[in-house]
């Protein structure tokens, strides 16, 4: 499970405002871009605590408490990022300080509810492998094979020659079948490969 995008999300406690800010990365450069941005856009913060997670299996993780006591920002912010089961993922909570302290425990919960609240409501997405086909059909079989396609692929092109061509996605295995049934064995779908895409969840 991926971000879709980057997201936002604000919170007061105790008069400190923390505005977690998220991004989808794919390399730790990106995750450091990202956080040197967030630290320039925010240049007048108390703080821009970080934690992100990228790599095969999340095998990259790391974290920084930027000047908060340690232990009480960065960590709790990857755990909450970990327990989410989101991969390739930057957070930065960037901290205004209202004026009351919050002790150790007050900013561990504060680090940690900033991002998971932030992780739930922002748009995910999940990779999702298709099959790609291609299907050649006559041109009296257009309206039947055209219904049956929308209605149950995602289309790709149509190529109008002395027949039709059709290039759609599936995630069904049981495609080729499907249309043999359909047109009583008049046509074949032929497989090309199997390419990866983000479906929304």
């Amino acid at each position: 499970m991926h971000l879709k995008q980057e997201y936002r999300y604000e919170q007061i406690i105790k008069k400190s405002q923390f505005i977690t800010c998220l991004k989808p990365i794919h390399s730790e450069d990106e995750a450091r871009n990202y956080i040197e941005e967030i630290r320039k856009e925010f240049n007048d913060a108390n703080h821009v605590c970080t934690a992100y997670v990228c790599g095969e299996n999340n095998m990259i993780q790391r974290s920084s408490d930027n000047k908060e006591p340690a232990g009480t920002a960065g960590v709790p912010m990857l755990e909450a990022i970990l327990k989410s089961d989101i991969q390739d993922v930057c957070a930065c909570v960037v901290r205004y300080f209202g004026g009351i302290k919050l002790g150790a425990g007050g900013l561990i919960r504060a680090y940690s509810s900033s991002v998971s609240t932030a992780l739930q409501q922002a748009d995910k997405v999940v990779d999702v492998i298709f099959h790609q086909y291609s299907i050649t059909y006559p041109y009296e079989l257009s309206g039947t094979m055209e219904n049956w396609l929308h209605r149950n692929t995602n289309v790709v092109d149509y190529m109008y020659d002395e027949q039709v061509t059709c290039l759609f996605e599936t995630e069904s295995k049981e495609i080729e079948t499907e249309i043999q049934n359909l047109t009583s064995g008049k046509c074949t779908a032929e497989y090309i490969k199997d390419v990866k895409r983000e479906k929304d969840i």
